[in-house]
């Protein structure tokens, strides 16, 4: 048995009372906690401003660092293969890089837009801050370029290596920049405040966030802070029934009320810090170094996840997590069999719940359960164990989604959340696309009798007939939906095949002819072998992840990024690693846009549609570009020497 044999146990009792315990104490009841506010909710707003020569200051400590960082790079891979880069002068460079990525943290984000200043401001962003200035937007702009290079030269450097004094410098550097970008305001996203007024419908107020708004509580000062005042809740009930507690935790004061939601990011920022590193530890020592780098320097992820407070962290904490107990699934560490599948057992039931939790904070990341159930059920010997498996399974997602969704269920407001989703386009292809479609609605127009042709057919009592909108939303979106489904079903089959041959079940036989050469080249059959069960389905959660992104998801935003992110620190191929930074750097100078550019334009529909084609371009075009151009030369892992079990070592 395991020198940690009461984790297991511990954990399990935790998911349990995770499962029967919060729905209870935070359902809707007739008896709400609210009493009108005799005091206000925050207290006197500060000045805005940014002071000038701190502006410049930023800049001249932006090009300091994008001249050293360009300058370590370039050594770096010069002397990267020689031993004269020795393990000292690794670690004093990746010391250097983390002191510089502090000082850009500090001055060009902590001491303009502290969180304690501007907390209490509606509508606060880095734009309103700096009252539009084209010198701030230079130093944000270079500072965001600055972090992105320093972050990938320090990711460079600790590649392959597993020494003590870096994993110092990585995680102390880890810590720092978390606890300084925790202090920053919300400058590029004001969904904590959201969270804020839906956790007091549920929690304060003791109503149904699927149901009731934030506007239908004039009295509530808290609401009028809320940026989406007319929408119902937006994320599953895990998230509705935390904010809840979160709400009725802080109390009727705005101060508090941030500070959890802050204090829950970094709690989430930590923990996925931690799993990854203990997943790594465990199946790649050589990549758990770089790998852990990779999440906590990024940064994508402390601006978006720690500094802005969102709630995809703890969602991608809950599903590292579930990696983390598949991963303990791999291999059979018992002399008894029968002790070996309640092992199994045990662990694949802790990382379906933990996987499900995260679909019910956020409903993405049900795409990951066929690939997790796939993954359990190739590790059952006969099909009465897989039937038995799969139906346990199963009854601990029917648990937990009745737990949490009972409390809240009034039909068909419940279903709101997702079928509002396939009107909401922005900052994607398909969205783009869509822009263009709208040219083309004034009658008379092929959209309009597109349009005619379809409200044909249908009731004339329809309460929403369909009109050219509709027609330009089925054009622009459905293409891709499609696109993504074929895709995805790839990605099973090749999921279900991989997992076959890493599995007793040996290689299954694939015909030589045409059609067998059709299906190898789908199923990835040389590669498939190359890897151990587990690393396969992290690898297909990655791919599921960028595909959802690229093709399904019709409303993004940069924090999205997160996901892949967290998914990639993990994966053996890191070909993925530069188009994701170019992605989220423009992602984080589309915000420089979006509060500088567009007042400089003027601020019209127009404008926006312009701003919104140009932030897709650069977005997409060069990731997309970096992907297909470099990425079939990066040198893969040899198949010979490549991992085929967990724990069996590497190469670089």
């Amino acid at each position: 048995m395991s020198r940690h044999k009461w984790v297991l146990p511990i954990s399990l009792e935790i998911i349990l009372i995770l499962i029967l315990i919060p729905p209870i104490l935070i359902a809707p009841t007739r008896t709400p906690y609210y009493t009108a506010l005799n005091q206000p909710i925050a207290g006197p707003q500060s000045e805005i401003g940014v002071s000038q020569r701190l502006t410049w200051w930023n800049l001249l400590l932006a090009g300091l660092a994008i001249g050293i960082s360009t300058g370590i790079g370039m050594a770096s891979a010069l002397l990267g293969k020689k031993p004269n880069l020795g393990a000292s002068l690794r670690f004093k460079l990746v010391l250097i890089l983390g002191v510089l990525s502090l000082a850009v943290y500090v001055l060009t984000f902590l001491l303009p837009y502290p969180l304690h200043r501007y907390y209490n401001f509606k509508g606060i962003s880095f734009g309103v801050v700096a009252d539009r200035d084209p010198a701030v937007a230079l130093s944000l702009a270079a500072a965001t370029v600055a972090l992105f290079l320093l972050y990938y030269i320090a990711y460079r450097l600790c590649r392959g290596r597993n020494d003590r004094r870096l994993w110092m410098a990585v995680v102390v550097g880890a810590v720092l920049l978390a606890l300084v970008t925790a202090l920053v305001c919300l400058i590029t996203s004001l969904d904590i405040y959201d969270y804020i007024a839906r956790g007091r419908i549920t929690g304060v107020h003791r109503d149904n966030p699927y149901v009731q708004t934030p506007n239908q509580y004039p009295g509530d000062p808290f609401m009028e802070y809320a940026s989406w005042k007319d929408k119902t809740a937006a994320y599953g009930p895990v998230w509705e029934v935390l904010s809840g507690f979160i709400s009725r935790l802080a109390g009727d004061q705005l101060w508090p009320n941030v500070i959890i939601h802050k204090a829950l990011a970094l709690v989430s920022y930590f923990a996925c810090v931690v799993i990854i590193a203990a997943i790594l530890q465990h199946i790649a020592p050589k990549r758990a170094l770089a790998g852990t780098l990779l999440f906590a320097w990024n940064p994508l992820i402390l601006l978006e996840g720690v500094a802005n407070g969102h709630n995809d962290l703890l969602m991608m904490a809950l599903i590292l997590g579930a990696l983390w107990a598949l991963s303990k699934t791999e291999g059979a560490t018992d002399k008894s069999p029968s002790r070996d599948r309640i092992r199994r057992l045990s662990y694949g039931a802790l990382g379906v719940v933990l996987l499900w939790l995260a679909v019910l904070i956020k409903f993405v990341p049900a795409l990951l359960l066929p690939l997790f159930l796939l993954y359990l059920l190739a590790k059952e010997r006969t099909w009465g164990d897989r039937v038995t498996m799969g139906l346990f399974m199963l009854a601990l997602i029917g648990l937990l989604t009745f737990q949490y969704y009972r409390i809240f269920w009034q039909w068909p407001e419940v279903s709101y959340t997702f079928t509002r989703r396939g009107e909401m386009f922005r900052t994607s292809v398909p969205s783009v696309i869509l822009i263009q479609l709208k040219h083309y609605m004034e009658a008379p127009s092929l959209l309009n009798d597109i349009a005619k042709f379809f409200a044909s057919f249908q009731d004339p009592a329809t309460p929403r007939p369909i009109g050219p909108l509709e027609v330009a939303h089925a054009i622009a979106g459905w293409p891709f939906l499609a696109a993504f489904g074929l895709a995805y079903l790839v990605v099973l089959m090749r999921t279900a095949y991989g997992l076959l041959r890493t599995s007793r079940q040996g290689q299954p036989s694939i015909p030589q002819n045409f059609l067998g050469k059709v299906c190898r080249r789908i199923v990835g059959q040389r590669e498939a072998g190359d890897k151990s069960g587990w690393q396969i389905v992290a690898d297909a959660s990655l791919t599921t992840f960028m595909l959802y992104l690229l093709l399904a998801n019709f409303w993004f935003w940069p924090w999205y990024l997160i996901w892949p992110i967290a998914l990639l620190s993990l994966s053996s191929d890191k070909r993925l690693l530069i188009p994701l930074a170019l992605a989220g750097c423009a992602g984080e100078l589309s915000h420089v846009g979006w509060n500088f550019v567009w007042y400089w334009w003027g601020v019209s529909w127009d404008t926006l549609y312009q701003l919104e084609e140009i932030v897709v371009i650069c977005m997409y075009v060069p990731a997309l570009l970096w992907y297909a151009v470099a990425s079939p030369r990066a040198a893969l892992p040899d198949p010979r020497v490549a991992q085929k079990t967990i724990g069996s070592s590497e190469t670089r």
